[in-house]
């Protein structure tokens, strides 16, 4: 059951990353700014040659793939161990974080870079992958945490 939940959760994320990003290729032109909600929201399509949110651009693509595959693998291992102690929510969530780490190796892969285009003030450019890592994170915690305090709750007498 575990594969079919977290693959469930990897291609949802994959395909809302590719797919989104196939059309912010299409559809922007490179580098100019189109105000979505004013300045709160903007798409602006560019090449990202570092890691999440352009982080180390000096490490080059390679590297970078290498780096990545590292931590997909690592995430996988992780995973597998905990296989039996994971909910099926929390399955789903980790299975969003790979596919976002997976759509972003592919565009390192396949194309030098990343493509982002999702533009919000003080903060850099970045995309459907990078929002499915980070949502998928912050919601995997979250329900560790419920988890978590829910047991502590138990083992006091308490319910929470």
């Amino acid at each position: 059951m575990i594969k079919v939940v977290v693959a469930i959760g990897l291609v949802i994320a994959l395909m809302i990353d590719q797919v989104t990003k196939a059309i912010a290729e299409s559809n922007l032109q490179y580098l100019v700014r189109i105000d979505v909600l004013g300045k709160v929201l903007g798409l602006r399509y560019v090449h990202n040659k570092g890691v999440s949110f352009g982080l180390l651009k000096s490490l080059g693509v390679y590297n970078i793939a290498i780096i990545t595959s590292a931590i997909i693998l690592l995430l996988l291992f992780i995973g597998n161990h905990f296989k039996d102690k994971l909910t099926s929510k929390e399955k789903f969530f980790f299975g969003i974080i790979l596919g976002g780490a997976l759509g972003n190796l592919i565009d390192r892969l396949r194309l030098g870079y990343v493509v982002d285009f999702i533009e919000i003030p003080y903060w850099p450019i970045f995309n459907g992958a990078d929002s499915c890592v980070v949502a998928g994170t912050v919601l995997l915690l979250f329900l560790f945490y419920r988890r978590e305090k829910s047991r502590v709750g138990r083992d006091n007498g308490n319910e929470s």
